[in-house]
């Protein structure tokens, strides 16, 4: 099987990277590094990506959005607006592009030109009117501070709810637009804000969903599932860091060939967001884990590792399935 994964850097100047994945051969390509842009920010870059057709993919970094020839591996189509900030994932349900716009808390809905039809909003305009102009708290070194002079979508800014990824599949799920929030540790409905499943005991980050269920990592690297009907009862099926030798933020996650991928990025500081890690921070890898879907055994893990810091937030098969 082959895998396409998103790498970014921690380190350096601001570099994005689309990677392939051979999980017979065990080897790791380049595909293509993307190009910069004016809206580089130091530390992101490239997060997520998923097929619109046969031959294009949709893709997005800290402030844009961008149409990917697969076969040439060339940026077709680049969207950008000044209020995406801290893109994390982009999902398409055959229709519409889903793009979860972390720091602004809300969805952006494209269509598959990448022009916008819809903006679910979060907040209330106020807060959204503060954010944009700086007017906010933030603590620690992490965040751009409020009096720094930058345009809203170069700014690191605090979040609300810390939408990691969103997911619209059709009737199924009842047409509902559903994001994973980091802050309140739940699947909640995008339009009305509900909890559409039971809260989890860490932050979940990424989904997944095959004929039967419905899959969401931590970022602490539990795997859960629940079959495919709302609300979601979420059970633990996998502790990836009970058993695995490299830990590191859990972000990335496929099923496919009766096997789970999970990807996990290296810590490299440690913060109030990462208690849950009871190992070295120096002992923390960038990669991806193989782990067999039957006997829960790890198969191999893939090592993405690197000086600058490299991040994984995703993985996508290198394949499209209609």
């Amino acid at each position: 099987m082959k895998l396409l994964i998103p790498i970014s850097y921690f380190f350096g100047s601001p570099k994005s990277e689309l990677w392939q994945l051979d999980t017979e051969t065990k080897k790791r390509s380049l595909l293509a590094t993307l190009p910069s842009s004016e809206r580089d920010v130091a530390g992101k870059g490239f997060t997520s990506v998923t097929w619109i057709s046969n031959d294009l993919l949709v893709g997005c970094d800290f402030n844009r959005v961008f149409i990917i020839d697969r076969k040439l591996c060339e940026l077709k189509i680049i969207n950008t607006d000044k209020q995406y900030n801290d893109l994390h994932h982009v999902s398409f349900d055959g229709h519409l592009i889903h793009i979860a716009n972390t720091g602004r808390d809300c969805i952006d809905v494209l269509d598959n030109q990448l022009q916008s039809v819809n903006r679910l909003e979060f907040l209330p305009t106020e807060e959204i009117s503060s954010r944009i102009k700086g007017e906010y708290k933030a603590q620690g070194d992490y965040y751009d501070h409020e009096a720094i002079n930058i345009d809203f979508h170069l700014r690191k800014v605090p979040d609300a709810l810390h939408i990691n990824h969103v997911i619209k599949v059709g009737k199924e799920l009842e047409n509902k637009v559903i994001v994973t929030s980091f802050k309140k540790k739940c699947l909640i409905d995008a339009k009305t804000l509900e909890p559409l499943s039971n809260k989890l005991p860490e932050q979940p980050h990424d989904g997944f969903i095959d004929k039967k269920y419905i899959w969401i990592t931590t970022v602490s690297g539990k795997v859960f599932r629940s079959n495919l009907s709302l609300p979601f009862n979420f059970e633990l099926f996998f502790d990836l860091f009970r058993v695995a030798k490299f830990k590191g933020w859990c972000r990335g996650l496929l099923v496919a060939n009766d096997a789970l991928f999970i990807g996990v990025t290296a810590i490299h500081k440690e913060t109030n967001r990462t208690n849950w890690l009871n190992s070295p921070v120096k002992n923390t890898r960038t990669g991806v884990y193989q782990i067999n879907l039957a006997s829960l055994d790890i198969e191999h893990f893939y090592d993405f590792s690197h000086t600058n810091g490299s991040r994984i937030f995703s993985l996508v098969s290198d394949n499209f399935d209609g």
